[in-house]
């Protein structure tokens, strides 16, 4: 019997049989329907987010699917008897699309998973890169492993700017949210020179990088960005007008959720801490314990300069040749992109892909905003799903 707890992850089926991952392991475990069934995140990790509650003057009206400053379409209906949000149902299949990996070549799955989430695409082909490599077997060189991971940062930083300007639109801090939108356009067109690419498509190859990269350039951008970043937050972190929008608001109690989300509600778990491409860096998760958009927001922006950190102690240093061990069949793996780990399963069949499983951060955190947004009140609703990280785009199935 599969308990209900934090630690199982997700969950798969193959040709019937029911497997679940958990966060401590890399070998999945054989269930049964019925028990998958009992997970508390059983309804998230399918997209359904349906919270309705009835009872006298009790009325639904809809926030969205086209709602003005959202980046992706969402349609909200909440659950109220006057101002005060009673429970709220999400609504993401308005972008839900279904992406056939099976009998792909390695190639042709790489080009479609960087697309999943364009926003994240680096990390995303990164996680499918090293599931084919070590499943083959293959061995990344030293140099390949340092691109990747300073690319990561560079792709988390860039992610963590965008979404503090997005959380300083919603919440009227328009000045500092231009700010940010420029920077984080400076250090995409840095990116888009040394790569090829502003999101980096075409960047990752099996069993390594596919151009040559000056990724010198790419960090002293890095710096000089994060240097003004800093003032920003600065700025921000003595606005009593910012701080009191989101303080205290859209607060979680469960602790089901990933990334930057989960840390701020006072769990230290961070992919990277397992990560063997991080394994020789000084990493140490970021956490808060408020649990409100205000802590998520404080461990984003940290996570930020602990990016560059990170950064700048790869570039220092020589990284060894990096060798998958031949794992099980069925066995996981997974990365911390910038909104929280996502898992992967996959079966390499006549040296194409057969079948894939990933579980996203997105499915997870959007269950945790629709429990968190409770008791709060409408106006409240743009500043707090910011605050959460959600792609809408990674959220489609995979096949």
């Amino acid at each position: 019997m599969i308990p209900d707890t934090e630690n199982v992850t997700g969950f798969f089926e193959r040709e019937g049989i029911y497997y679940v991952i958990r966060d401590d392991s890399e070998k999945v475990e054989e269930s049964h329907l019925k028990e998958i069934q009992n997970l508390r995140i059983y309804d998230p990790l399918r997209g359904i987010y349906h919270h309705r509650v009835t009872g006298e003057n009790v009325f639904p009206f809809n926030y969205g699917p086209s709602t003005g400053g959202m980046v992706e379409t969402v349609d909200f209906k909440i659950y109220t008897y006057g101002e005060r949000i009673l429970s709220l149902d999400a609504i993401p299949d308005f972008k839900k699309r279904v992406m056939k990996f099976s009998g792909s070549s390695f190639e042709k799955a790489l080009l479609m998973m960087e697309r999943f989430n364009g926003f994240h695409s680096f990390s995303y082909s990164t996680l499918l890169a090293r599931e084919i490599e070590r499943k083959l077997d293959l061995v990344v060189t030293g140099e390949t492993v340092k691109k990747r991971l300073i690319l990561l940062e560079i792709e988390r930083i860039i992610s963590h700017i965008f979404k503090t300007a997005r959380l300083c639109e919603a919440a009227s801090q328009n000045i500092a949210s231009y700010w940010l939108l420029a920077l984080r356009e400076r250090m995409m067109r840095a990116v888009a020179t040394e790569t090829g690419h502003r999101y980096m498509f075409g960047v990752n190859r099996i069993g390594g990088i596919g151009r040559k990269i000056n990724v010198t350039k790419i960090v002293d951008t890095a710096k000089e960005v994060v240097s003004e970043y800093r003032g920003i937050i600065d700025g921000l972190t003595v606005s009593r007008i910012f701080i009191d929008r989101i303080e205290n608001t859209c607060k979680i109690e469960e602790k089901f959720q990933r990334g930057p989300v989960l840390r701020a509600a006072g769990i230290s778990y961070d992919y990277r801490s397992f990560d063997p491409y991080y394994k020789e860096s000084n990493f140490k998760p970021v956490t808060e314990d408020g649990g409100d958009s205000l802590s998520r927001f404080l461990v984003f922006s940290a996570e930020v300069f602990s990016s560059l950190q990170l950064i700048e102690d790869a570039v220092s240093r020589k990284f060894e040749d990096f060798k998958g061990e031949t794992y099980d069949a069925l066995s996981s793996s997974g990365i911390e992109t910038p909104s929280g780990d996502a898992r992967i399963v996959l079966d390499v069949e006549n040296e194409k892909i057969g079948k894939l499983y990933v579980r996203t951060p997105s499915l997870l955190n959007m269950e945790a905003f629709a429990l968190g947004i409770k008791g709060n009140v409408k106006t409240d609703i743009p500043f707090a799903f910011e605050s959460f990280g959600i792609w809408l785009s990674e959220m489609g199935d995979i096949e």
